[in-house]
């Protein structure tokens, strides 16, 4: 699908990127332009400028550099569209493209599911579907949000029947749609599962009587469906989850449903499997806090130290609700309403002293020998804190509450156990250039930032010798052409989707730059291009003098050379 490039670009002008960037990162003003911590390398001083006046930033590290839209997509780590998508949102324009398949291979699933979804929601409408209606609304479900997760009906047949007449049996039993050519799932309200993108890859059915069938069936394991590397309504809680720049982890699908119909979007579940590094690699894709929100018993007090350490050794802290009386948050909610989930949401604690609260547990303190298990294995907990001035406050805090010293607990902190995991991206090795290529890379900074520039170098030089610089000086100057002007940072859409032109934007803007320049300056480099383009010639001909054993043509090539070296002399 070609997409309009003039919507393109209103979405990156009605985006201004400083305020785009500093809802992600924190700015500092320096003059007219602005400095963060680079995220796109392993920066520990502010080396990312962006420019409000240019529309850019740039990294004089790494050399990253571009306009909003390319942030967004390389921060959120999402598609060039996906990342105009999440821009035109955020003000209200409408964009939409034609999502490619994730895999075409699986065409027929994703096909099979959509119709079963359909099938099922069609018969929670009909007669036969009173009663299993009657259930869910007095569980305060309401048809907005039906139709939000796609909540359906079973029945006693008919499925099966229908998709048999174009699917085979092995295919449908493959999928976990039926067993023996009849219906696996009778009778059960059913909740679509759709992957990270949308599609449909899968269900959960809960019975709604009081037979002693199981409570939930789910649909087993297909190429589709790994229920460790889905989050349950990810693919519709993202936008929520970057606008808030939180995500809110629970256990099941019914705790988000609850949440959604308060008003609380950017939750996803585990659907009850244990949390995995898909999982965590989704997390550390989006950037954002986390809170943890599983259930309140015995078994999701484990799961939420689990998960908890497992963002800690990954160098993501995370916060946890705490409530009473309810096992989950569809009970809190259902039975106490929105706020007080909102109040148990701002009660929140950090993980580290949910952890140790949680130690204290089947504990009497006031005995000794329980205090001294319960002071051991807090020294265990502080000792993975990888965080310098919080791991002395925990150790004073602990002090504090025991009366034991502080020396004494440091003599057991080894911090040898702390094995965070930062993802960190190298930043390239500087390349000590010869004086012919700064010329070359120098004017392609100029010409980047200096439409007159772009004139002067078709009307004195018109070529590079480096065939990549090249190629990217006849890129500006296309652009330049078809637009009748030069926008730098729209410049950078026209070259997002050629991977040759970004390595030698990132190469220019590595090197150290300033956008001040004389005309002098810019005849000294011309003058040094063509001096190269001279010498290479040279090289070529004093190769070709070696090799010929012709003495005519020997002399003809020694001629040549001599007269280009005089040329170059008069430079």
């Amino acid at each position: 699908m070609k997409v309009d490039e003039s919507l393109i670009k209103k979405v990156r002008e009605e985006n201004d990127i400083v305020d785009v960037i500093s809802e992600y990162l924190s700015l500092e003003q320096k003059g007219k332009n602005y400095f963060c911590v680079c995220p796109f390398h392993d920066d520990h001083t502010p080396s990312m400028s962006i420019s409000r006046e240019k529309q850019i930033y740039k990294c004089f590290v790494c050399g990253e550099t571009g306009n909003v839209i390319t942030f967004i997509k390389d921060y959120l780590s999402v598609s060039f569209l996906e990342a105009v998508e999440i821009l035109a949102k955020r003000v209200n324009l409408d964009f939409k493209y034609d999502k490619p398949k994730v895999n075409n291979k699986y065409e027929t699933d994703y096909e099979i599911y959509n119709t079963a979804l359909l099938y099922y929601k069609n018969n929670l409408n009909t007669a036969s579907g009173t009663k299993a209606r009657e259930y869910l609304s007095s569980r305060h479900l309401d048809k907005e949000t039906l139709d939000y997760f796609d909540i359906g009906l079973s029945l006693k047949g008919g499925l099966t029947e229908i998709l048999s007449k174009k699917y085979t049996s092995a295919k449908l039993e493959s999928l976990g749609i039926s067993n023996n050519n009849k219906d696996l799932f009778i009778n059960r309200i059913m909740f679509t599962i759709r992957d990270n993108f949308g599609n449909p890859v899968g269900f959960s059915a809960r019975k709604y009587d009081d037979s002693d069938a199981p409570k939930y069936i789910n649909t087993k394991e297909t190429e589709i469906f790994k229920k460790g590397s889905i989050l349950f309504n990810y693919c519709n809680a993202k936008d929520e989850i970057r606008k808030k720049k939180e995500i809110i982890i629970s256990e099941g699908q019914m705790e988000v449903i609850r949440c959604h119909t308060v008003g609380i979007n950017n939750i996803v579940s585990l659907m009850g499997t244990s949390f995995t590094k898909e999982h965590l690699e989704i997390i550390k894709k989006e950037k954002v806090s986390v809170v943890l929100n599983l259930d309140q018993d015995e078994a999701g007090k484990l799961a939420t130290i689990s998960i908890g350490k497992t963002l800690m050794e990954n160098g993501i802290n995370s916060t946890v609700i705490i409530f009473s009386k309810y096992k989950d948050t569809d009970e809190l909610i259902e039975s106490e309403g929105r706020d007080a989930f909102l109040n148990a949401y701002n009660s929140r604690v950090n993980f580290i002293d949910f952890e140790l609260n949680y130690l204290k547990n089947n504990k009497d303190l006031t005995k000794s020998v329980d205090a001294s298990t319960y002071i051991n294995e807090s020294i265990k907990v502080i000792n993975g804190i990888d965080d310098d001035i919080l791991r002395e406050l925990k150790i004073k805090e602990l002090s504090d509450e025991f009366g034991v010293s502080t020396d004494i607990i440091k003599s057991k902190i080894t911090n040898k156990n702390v094995k965070v995991v930062k993802e960190i991206k190298k930043v390239p090795k500087k390349i000590r250039y010869n004086k012919y290529d700064t010329s070359e890379i120098r004017i392609l900074y100029l010409m980047l930032n200096n439409e007159e520039v772009i004139s002067y170098y078709e009307n004195h030089l018109g070529y590079l010798n480096n065939p990549e610089r090249k190629k990217l000086a006849n890129a500006i100057i296309n652009y330049k052409n078809n637009n009748k002007t030069f926008d730098y940072s729209d410049f950078i859409c026209y070259t997002s989707v050629r991977e040759d032109l970004s390595k030698v934007m990132k190469e220019i803007m590595s090197y150290p730059q300033r956008d001040e320049y004389t005309v002098e300056e810019l005849e000294d480099y011309i003058t040094r291009v063509k001096e190269c383009r001279v010498n290479m010639e040279i090289n070529k001909l004093s190769e070709n003098l070696k090799n010929t054993i012709d003495l005519e043509e020997k002399k003809r090539l020694a001629t040549k050379i001599e007269n280009m070296k005089k040329e170059v002399l008069k430079w």
